[in-house]
């Protein structure tokens, strides 16, 4: 099978987004379901088939992550953009400065 492949580190609050060219299957998967999914055995997965671009995919956990995008067994072109967007979350401490 062909796919793309980005190994990611990512933080809780990150989003990454996936430009795509046409659908695409856009799967964030961890170390192990990762080897799983390479080898085409049964893996499990956060995200699914992307039918607008972007699309934006949150990781449920800190770490490292593997994002794969591929085109589920049909004929096209396979072309990703991916960018990391750190998620603003206010400090607790700061909101409370002033008050």
């Amino acid at each position: 099978m062909q796919y793309l492949h980005y190994l990611l580190n990512l933080g809780e609050h990150d989003v990454v987004q996936v430009d795509l060219k046409e659908h695409a299957y856009v799967r964030l998967l961890n170390d192990e379901n990762y080897h799983t999914y390479r080898d085409g055995k049964d893996y499990r997965y956060y995200g699914g088939l992307a039918e607008m671009s972007p699309a934006n995919i949150k990781p449920p956990y800190k770490g490292a992550w593997h994002l794969c995008i591929d085109l589920g067994g049909k004929e096209g072109e396979l072309w990703a953009s991916v960018h990391i967007i750190k998620e603003v979350v206010p400090d607790a401490k700061r909101s409370r400065k002033g008050k």
